[in-house]
């Protein structure tokens, strides 16, 4: 299988703090519309990234810090990369917000160097036949 193409790249730099969430989540929602994802696909994707988004708040230490998005788009995919320099993980992959965006996402990695965090996902365009 090869890797999909990537044709343009976004970032995104929040704050950690919960209110710049619904900022993600639409950005999300608009790179997802624009790649030509259904309705289902796009609200997977949203809710991935607001599961990600919490989920690294929860875990950063500091106030004032922020954690980076990068939305890498393609034909038919959209990669999404979050980190945090000030997160920290304590590895519990069982964690709720962990499994659901597994559970949403086609691909997902969590990568914890010691100095911060880490969050990549990737979910493929299904176009259903007739």
């Amino acid at each position: 299988m090869s890797k999909p193409k990537i044709t343009e790249t976004i970032e995104l730099s929040l704050p950690v703090n919960a209110a710049y969430v619904s900022t993600a989540r639409l950005t999300a929602s608009s790179i997802a519309n624009r790649q030509g994802f259904d309705v289902d696909e796009t609200e997977d994707i949203k809710a991935a990234v607001s599961e990600a988004c919490t989920y690294i708040i929860r875990k950063s230490h500091g106030c004032g810090s922020l954690f980076r998005l990068v939305f890498d788009i393609g034909d038919g995919h959209v990669a999404i990369a979050l980190t945090s320099e000030n997160a920290i993980d304590n590895a519990d992959d069982e964690e709720m917000s962990i499994l659901m965006i597994q559970a949403l996402m086609d691909n997902m990695t969590i990568t914890n160097n010691g100095t911060g965090l880490a969050i990549q996902m990737q979910k493929t365009h299904h176009v259903m036949k007739l």
